[in-house]
């Protein structure tokens, strides 16, 4: 769980399936374990929308394509509208990640001409017109309890929120209302993304299995609001998504309970998990990459976010073999580009010599090898 950083999240595992609706590094050799094939490999797995944008199916043809043979290198945004982390990789190792991924977290203070201004997508547009690929998440902030500030953090303190996802079956309650305005705000920004040719893989309503954000208080509310999204989504013609679900458990909580808040196959193109400080490259696979391809072999399995965890190559070798892998930010480090911080080579997430034995794998993609 990160506060403004991150707090690693520890978790353990179990088995169970993956449902529609109902609810440095260690060198000890780790024998790979190949995941089975679907149980009916002839048929298409169901994908989260049918009506891809021509460049939206582009690009998953071309994830499906390296999946399990390549994996992708992703930088996480300073905070939101940004590609420091990006600049700071490329700056020390001459290599530009393939994917940058956003944050619309500051979605309550975006405004023309503002400090941030998610509908100037300048940013986001260079990325792509130089070939890199493009991901979103969302820290989606509701007032907080004391009226004054903003939180994604559920709890009764002051400074968190108790904000309600079970209204979202109460059309007439007001927080229904804040989350039908708030997604449609973010849809006229994903729309114009889409008008420009930009397809984008989404990953909304993270973690919502741990509980710590509101959007994870209720396990049945929060599948009907990633459903409602993208219902909403698909009624304003927005079709260049590619849906990321990531599980989380809480504390003392199998990883399979995270899978209690899966909205639906049809409702998910892939799964991913966010790992922190996991030193051991084969409980990387273990615990992580083998759960996901458990739970989902029709899915493709991603480390959607990571910090301080085995490299990449360690992690490969153990059979890890994700589509893409993506280092939490460091704000300290990468917040000003012109500062002195950012000529430091170390990172409270990945440091440049974790980037460096990724970059020197064969099997690694920077944003210079991305082709489709």
């Amino acid at each position: 769980m990160k506060l403004k950083y991150l707090i690693a999240i520890a978790l353990v595992m179990a088995g169970t399936s993956c449902s529609k609706n109902e609810d440095e590094f260690d060198e000890r050799p780790v024998t790979p374990v190949t995941p089975e094939e679907p149980q009916n490999p002839e048929e298409e797995p169901p994908v989260a929308d049918s009506k891809r944008s021509p460049e939206t199916e582009k690009l998953f043809d071309y994830l499906k394509s390296i999946y399990g043979t390549k994996t992708l290198s992703a930088a996480c945004a300073n905070v939101n509208w940004n590609t420091n982390e990006a600049q700071w990789v490329y700056k020390h190792t001459g290599k530009w990640p393939a994917i940058n991924c956003f944050d619309l977290i500051h979605l309550p203070f975006s405004q023309p001409g503002g400090w941030i201004d998610y509908s100037n997508i300048k940013v986001v547009e260079d990325w792509h017109n130089a070939g890199g690929i493009v991901s979103i998440m969302w820290h989606w902030n509701v007032p907080a309890n004391n009226g004054s500030d903003w939180s994604f953090y559920y709890g009764s303190e002051p400074d968190k929120t108790r904000f309600d996802v079970r209204k979202i079956t109460d059309e007439n309650s007001s927080e229904y209302k804040r989350m039908i305005k708030d997604i449609d705000q973010v849809g006229i920004c994903l729309k114009a993304l889409q008008a420009k040719g930009i397809p984008v893989i989404w990953r909304p309503l993270h973690e919502a299995g741990g509980r710590w954000f509101w959007w994870g208080i209720d396990a049945a509310a929060c599948r009907r609001l990633w459903q409602v999204m993208y219902e909403r989504f698909a009624d304003a013609g927005i079709n260049n998504l590619i849906w990321v679900f990531t599980p989380a458990a809480a504390w003392n909580e199998p990883y399979s309970k995270g899978f209690d808040w899966y909205p639906g196959d049809e409702y998910v193109d892939i799964v991913g998990m966010d790992v922190y400080n996991q030193n051991d490259a084969g409980q990387c696979y273990r615990l992580d990459y083998k759960f996901l391809a458990d739970q989902c072999p029709d899915k493709m399995a991603a480390l959607t976010e990571c910090g301080n965890v085995a490299t990449i190559s360690s992690q490969w070798k153990a059979g890890a073999k994700w589509l893409f892998f993506m280092p939490w930010y460091d704000y300290g480090r990468t917040n000003d580009p012109a500062s002195a911080a950012f000529n430091d080579q170390s990172h409270s997430s990945a440091s440049i010599s974790w980037w460096k034995d990724a970059f020197n794998c064969d099997f690694v993609l920077s944003r210079e090898d991305v082709k489709y």
